[in-house]
């Protein structure tokens, strides 16, 4: 008899549903959680937003917003997964590492179609896997990475404009040590782990060396990776780095870039939103033009996942499953989703929220053409975080002397490939 009554009220709500009325009967209570990684101190407050305006729409249907510092976002999920806890929502990290044990929806299983092809191709295709031949999560947010400088510190020293390639990046780290005496780091490198495997693409892809070859293979101890290893620690080995790469985070040194003391960093798009008043440039992140004859950028994309009921303490209810695919629906119309990517400096990963983001703040959308000729990480393998955290750890190993280039990146490429 329960059974009869639930799908008739089902029913009943597919019927009757309307933008502006409930995503689930009156007489059904659906809880929803929703784990999402901080961006800033205003991402739970944005998002609880969100959420409270479409609660207000949506009586029946409960949302429970969680949100996790990075340092603590891959402990808490796992942690939440293997009690069998797992939220319905998760923004922000990765469902590479869930897919082998089935514990994801595909997002066509749970989101509307609508949303489904409102999402930019590139990203879209970014994250499908040939291991497991299909897509398993959403892109949530984009961000593009360029060489930012400090234009107070170039106009002191005479130096008309940013380095193109790695020869001039020394020249120009050359002047600036000399300069200041070494009061002011000209270059920031960050190789610690939260954001050591940009190593690779900052330098690596700018030497012809990369992640992956053409046949999505991971080829970490390529000569030319070596190559781009070698050469930052040369820089840093010659003083024109920040003191502690290994543990000195992007955060630190773009505190240190708009206090006078670090003239060129790498770093993402919403830099300059952190930091209005900063009389910042940006430039394309230099290149070895002994190997390859332009400049290649670091796209980034987080995503969002939707665990399944093998990662829950039940199986999901047609009727949670739409309120789920309801309640992503009115996270990414435009006119809530655009405004979260203005305040965190981020750009939009839907065509809606793009063409919403030009006319709201232009300036932020001009990235957008950057991005469209970045190359992005391959987070769609399934051991993509163990791959991340091994460059991360080479890092440590190289940049402090403990170990050759060759040898700490033959060994990642052995992990990877065993």
């Amino acid at each position: 008899m329960k059974r009869i009554v639930a799908l008739v009220l089902a029913a009943m709500m597919v019927l009757s549903l309307t933008s502006c009325q409930s995503a689930a009967p009156k007489d059904e209570k659906i809880e929803l959680s929703f784990l999402v990684a901080e961006y800033s101190t205003k991402t739970g407050e944005y998002i609880q937003n969100v959420i409270n305006k479409f609660q207000e729409k949506n009586p029946n249907v409960h949302v429970t917003l969680e949100i996790v510092g990075w340092d603590n976002l891959s402990t808490r999920v796992n942690t939440l997964v293997g009690a069998k806890q797992a939220p319905d929502m998760y923004a922000g990290g990765t469902a590479t590492q869930f897919i082998p044990d089935n514990l994801v929806y595909k997002p066509e299983e749970i989101l509307s179609k609508n949303l489904c092809d409102d999402f930019a191709k590139q990203f879209w295709d970014n994250n499908f896997t040939t291991e497991y031949n299909g897509v398993y999560q959403i892109p949530f947010l984009a961000s593009v990475r360029a060489l930012y400088y400090n234009k107070k510190i170039f106009n002191e020293v005479g130096i008309a404009e940013a380095p193109k390639t790695w020869k001039e990046v020394e020249e120009v780290c050359q002047k600036i040590k000399d300069f200041y005496k070494g009061d002011v780091y000209a270059w920031g490198v960050d190789g610690t782990t939260t954001e050591g495997q940009t190593v690779v693409a900052y330098y690596g892809w700018n030497n012809g060396g990369g992640y992956v070859d053409a046949n999505d293979n991971y080829m970490l101890n390529d000569p030319k990776n070596v190559e781009a290893y070698e050469w930052v620690k040369s820089l840093i080995d010659k003083g024109y780095t920040n003191a502690n790469p290994t543990i000195e985070t992007r955060d630190d040194m773009q505190k240190l870039v708009v206090a006078d003391k670090m003239a060129m960093l790498v770093t993402a798009c919403f830099f300059p939103s952190l930091y209005p008043d900063a009389d910042l440039g940006v430039a394309a992140i230099p290149y070895n033009d002994a190997n390859v004859s332009a400049s290649s950028t670091l796209g980034v994309q987080d995503c969002v996942c939707f665990f399944n009921g093998n990662a829950k303490a039940a199986e999901d209810s047609d009727a949670k499953k739409k309120a789920i695919a309801d309640f992503m629906d009115f996270f990414y119309a435009p006119e809530n989703y655009v405004g979260l990517m203005i305040q965190e400096g981020m750009i939009p990963a839907t065509n809606s929220g793009v063409k919403e983001l030009a006319v709201q703040k232009p300036e932020q959308a001009a990235y957008v053409d950057v991005l469209a000729g970045a190359k992005f990480y391959s987070r769609a393998k399934s051991n993509w975080q163990e791959c991340s955290a091994g460059c991360c750890d080479v890092d440590q190993k190289v940049f402090t002397g403990a170990q050759s280039a060759k040898d700490a990146l033959d060994e990642l490429q052995a992990l990877l490939t065993k």
